[in-house]
């Protein structure tokens, strides 16, 4: 796009190896990935920066499995995320006649995973951004358009036009770089929502993440950071109902959500209290056709959603983070444009099966625990039998905590 300025033609492009659209924590690791792996880097986000050493606003919690941790490690974040992050030691799942746990030592890890606050994780991820000098941090940009050339593709932001080898959509569920490219996003809605807030509890949660399962659906209680001022202990409250009791629930004062809280899971949860907002996030399961094509790729909400059951959401962002880097930093390293759709093929190859079989797992376990009591209690005896076995218990640790299958290097040990 060029404008005219007292007679001159000026050229308001400014031109990079890939442009990201979001700059949530998919697209803040990712550009902090590729940077670090010499690629100039332009990433625009719809928000405005967060204040220094603060993130957005954001009342949600986030797990991180090992697996996934490991990418921080490798972009030389971790020290500056532990502060903030609390150790997943085990998880517990309960169903009506019992359950299954899982241990760290399982799978010959210090810790299951990590809880962390997003305004924690964004804080950090944000600051190593504006730190970098092959990123260009666009906050505030309401991308107009996105459009693919046959040389290259463009994002338009008011009067600046973003020029780029390869656009990738970090944008959401709603990504308007996913619209822009024509890829369908194929799923369905659940008449559920989650209900996300703080809550403090009446013991020491030790490490353990702990889920149940109701008959409208699951709640979790995972652990975050002690709150060191007055030594209470915190954690990360995933309440699943249906949409109109949701929509209650959030609209009632604290003390009446307190006992809501209490009637529904007294024993799960005794004597929590609110310590923060609440948030209610629609549940469905969606997920695009493809993640990549001629000049653009897909990462995280924008290429696949799923129900929050087991907190992979974020996970398959980053595994789709992590290969996504290895996929673009080997085309260039035998010489093929990065935006070319033979050259980036192999990511959604690599990428949709593990996405597909992770939502087919969380729709067969959201289904049959929200089921006719007779399909509950087979399910249940289903999870208790598994949990007696301890390869079983293995597999399935190692499985939750990305560390099966094909690793890109950001992932390996």
């Amino acid at each position: 796009m060029k404008r005219y300025v007292s007679g001159m033609t000026v050229d308001n492009t400014h031109r990079c190896d890939v442009a990201i659209a979001g700059g949530g924590p998919v697209g803040l690791t990712l550009a902090l990935a590729l940077a670090q792996r010499g690629f100039d880097v332009a990433l625009a986000d719809a928000a405005h920066a967060p204040a220094k050493g603060k993130g957005p606003a954001d009342g949600r919690a986030y797990f991180i499995a090992y697996g996934c941790w490991r990418i921080f490690r490798a972009l030389g974040l971790e020290a500056k995320l532990l502060p903030s992050a609390e150790r997943v030691l085990q998880v517990e799942a309960e169903g009506r006649l019992g359950g299954i746990s899982f241990i760290a030592e399982e799978c010959s890890e210090p810790a299951l995973g990590y809880m962390i606050e997003g305004s924690a994780l964004g804080a950090v991820l944000h600051a190593a951004a504006m730190a970098e000098p092959r990123i260009r941090l666009l906050s505030r940009a309401r991308i107009d358009s996105v459009r693919f050339g046959v040389a290259d593709a463009k994002l338009e932001i008011g009067d600046l036009t973003v020029a780029a080898s390869l656009v990738v959509g970090c944008d959401g569920a709603n990504s308007l770089v996913r619209k822009a490219a024509g890829f369908r996003f194929e799923g369905h809605e659940y008449d559920a929502s989650a209900i996300s807030t703080t809550i403090t509890l009446g013991k020491p949660h030790n490490g353990t993440a702990r889920q149940i399962f109701l008959p409208r659906g699951p709640m979790a209680v995972l652990p975050l950071t002690a709150n060191q001022a007055n030594q209470t202990w915190r954690a990360n409250l995933i309440w699943t109902e249906r949409t109109l009791v949701a929509e209650a629930l959030v609209g009632l004062s604290d003390d009446e959500f307190e006992r809501e809280l209490a009637k529904v899971a007294g024993e799960f949860v005794p004597d929590a209290k609110l310590a923060g907002p609440r948030h209610r996030f629609p549940l469905r399961l969606h997920v695009a056709e493809r993640f990549d094509g001629h000049r653009v790729a897909l990462a995280g909400d924008a290429a696949h959603v799923i129900h929050p059951l087991a907190g992979q959401g974020l996970n398959l962002g980053l595994k789709d983070v992590a290969a996504l880097v290895d996929v673009i930093a080997e085309a260039q390293r035998v010489g093929l444009d990065i935006g070319a759709e033979s050259a980036l093929s192999p990511y959604t190859t690599w990428r949709r099966g593990d996405v597909a079989a992770t939502a087919a797992a969380m729709e067969g376990f959201a289904r049959a625990f929200t089921s006719a009591l007779p399909v509950r209690l087979a399910a249940a005896a289903a999870m208790v039998a598994a949990g007696t076995v301890p390869g079983a218990r293995k597999m399935f640790a190692r499985e939750a905590g990305g560390d099966l299958g094909d690793l890109p290097s950001l992932m390996a040990r």
